[in-house]
């Protein structure tokens, strides 16, 4: 039938933007250690670290933006506002290494190095606002392919005859609906909740961070369940 391969198109494109997505792991960089005496070799190991640790920062920069340009669903507003923070991030990391590296004492040199950390925040909160963005932008979008079926899948349930099989794709459709709902309210807002923080907010908004995780984490459940039940229909219309 017509009605059943338009619905199992709807539901593949959406399946595949269900399975999207995924958290990379925070990495801890260690801080340069001030020492009591400034020689020139400590003065070179802070330059080292420092820039060892911008480095690694770079790369995972480097990623993200590669990473980003797979996702095809999130948002130009929210592209943009990522693409800007990876753009100026790795001016201002590339900054704090030149300052480093000018510097002359050991104490300055660590002060100036450890705003790598602390005026970037890239693994605590750059890392996970690239990819909550990115997952809430296209959950809502595979919840929104669902949403759009929904009145063809009640056309054709309302058209089966045998009132058991009616029965049970009825209550698959409702449930449907229900989860393609909850989907779409847990995905709402994440994208410029996380987008709204700042390195310098951090860690204080982990919290923030944690609750829109989760709301994330929940959507994604909620959508697998109707993509499940859209199945379900499918079967049953066949």
């Amino acid at each position: 039938m017509k009605i059943t391969r338009g619905i199992a198109a709807a539901t593949a494109g959406a399946a595949v933007l269900v399975l999207a997505g995924g958290q990379a792991a925070m990495a801890a960089t260690p801080r340069p250690a001030a020492t009591a005496t400034c020689s020139a070799a400590a003065l070179s190991y802070v330059q080292a670290r420092v820039g060892l640790a911008v480095s690694k920062r770079e790369l995972t920069i480097g990623q993200l933006t590669s990473a980003l340009t797979q996702r095809p669903h999130v948002t130009n507003a929210h592209r943009a506002t990522l693409t800007g923070l990876f753009t100026s991030d790795a001016a201002g990391l590339q900054a704090v290494n030149a300052a480093v590296h000018s510097d002359t004492t050991c104490k300055q040199a660590v002060t100036d190095g450890r705003t790598v950390v602390t005026s970037y925040r890239v693994y605590m909160l750059l890392v996970p606002q690239t990819h909550l963005v990115a997952a809430s932008d296209t959950g809502t979008y595979g919840a929104s392919r669902l949403t759009a079926v929904e009145p063809k899948l009640q056309t054709a349930i309302d058209a089966i005859a045998d009132p058991t099989t009616k029965a049970h794709a009825q209550a698959a459709f409702d449930d449907l609906v229900a989860q393609a709902k909850t989907a779409t309210d847990d995905f709402a807002d994440v994208a410029d909740t996380m987008l709204a923080l700042t390195p310098a907010g951090m860690p204080a908004a982990q919290s923030t961070v944690d609750a829109q995780r989760a709301k994330v984490t929940s959507g994604r459940t909620a959508l697998t369940t109707a993509l499940q039940d859209a199945k379900t229909i499918q079967s049953l219309l066949s």
